[in-house]
């Protein structure tokens, strides 16, 4: 197979080897256009230059010999150094679901520029140097990297294409290790591959929501967002990846202030998710909703979908009022709004 300079299959190639095993979807944040992107993939795919993982609810991908020799030849015509070491992939179903989601939140922050982004693997590696034994803080954690946001490091979590079980005491440990080590507190930031996987959540936090403490210590639940943990909720879409550019921004506290207080209505219910959590939309559904309260979202517009389908699901009501504004307008130092 002849590969380009620049075209879609040489920009996969490239991606696969980089970032080694990542899943399918990740392909929809190297190249927009999915009909050309599909037909390069299946190229490569043709070529022996990738190899496919597949499982129910699950499809991976990693470069194989024949794919990174190819890429190391394409860098050598260029004078380019060739890489040291071929990227890690495995047909272990489970090892390619936990490796592949680390690998695509680390393709999602190093595409924004996040130079502090750290993989799970590299804070387990960095552990296991100091004292082999510190690591077994990190067993059972489902997180896949950390970020630092100025004095903040959030904890990245990626559930792929819905809700799953945590293991509360694995997270207690991973969450009291990091904030140890930074002394400053954490948040979690969960992604999702699509809107619907982050919905799923919602409608499940909704439910626990409704529960005593007591009903729920002795259950086995997937993972629910509560008062204590106030997680925020981003989609794998390019979107979301502005909104992740956006928030590092040392002004982010004054700037959400200011497009909330530009966006309240003189009466009525006001809920905004403009700092990406959505606790004060559950509380709002938890209660028995009054038809003739008038009630005002303030969204980003990569956000809209994520309403729509809790429309669909009928849990908001139908031709619910809001204000979105263009996150990547925002991302760049403007504000924009628009009625949606």
């Amino acid at each position: 197979m002849r590969i380009f300079r620049n075209s879609a299959a040489w920009i996969l190639l490239q991606t696969s080897v980089i970032f080694g095993q990542l899943p399918y979807h990740a392909l929809k944040l190297v190249i927009s256009n999915y009909e050309l992107m599909q037909d390069a993939f299946q190229k490569l795919c043709r070529a022996g230059y990738l190899e496919v993982v597949k499982a129910p609810g699950h499809k991976s991908f990693f470069a194989t010999d024949a794919g990174v020799e190819t890429y190391c030849r394409m860098l050598h015509k260029e004078g380019r150094a060739p890489i040291r070491k071929k990227p890690a992939g495995t047909r272990n179903i489970q090892k390619a679901i936990r490796l592949s989601r680390i690998n695509e939140a680390r393709m999602f922050f190093a595409f924004l520029g996040h130079a502090s982004y750290q993989t799970s693997l590299e804070i387990k590696r960095e552990m296991e140097k100091k004292d082999a034994r510190s690591s077994d803080s990190l067993k059972y954690s489902r997180f896949v990297g950390k970020i630092k946001r100025g004095k903040q490091v959030s904890l990245i979590y990626h559930f792929g294409n819905g809700n799953q079980r945590l293991n509360p005491n694995g997270e207690s440990n991973a969450s009291v290790w990091l904030r140890e080590q930074d002394t400053i507190p954490c948040e979690k930031i969960i992604l999702t591959e699509t809107e619907k996987g982050l919905v799923d959540i919602l409608e499940y936090s909704l439910w626990a929501l409704n529960k005593s403490s007591d009903a729920l210590r002795h259950m086995q639940l997937n993972y629910y967002i509560s008062y204590d943990d106030n997680a925020v909720l981003l989609p794998l879409t390019i979107g979301a990846g502005y909104f992740a550019q956006a928030f590092g921004r040392e002004d982010w506290p004054q700037m959400l202030r200011y497009l909330e207080d530009k966006s309240r209505p003189a009466d009525g219910i006001f809920l905004s998710t403009l700092d990406g959590r959505w606790m004060d939309v559950l509380v709002y559904l938890s209660k028995e909703l009054t038809p003739d309260v008038p009630l005002t979202f303030a969204v980003w517009d990569f956000q809209i979908p994520i309403l729509q389908e809790l429309t669909d699901r009928g849990l908001l009501p139908k031709n619910w009022p809001g204000i979105y504004y263009r996150i990547k307008d925002f991302c760049h130092g403007m504000s924009y709004r628009q009625d949606a």
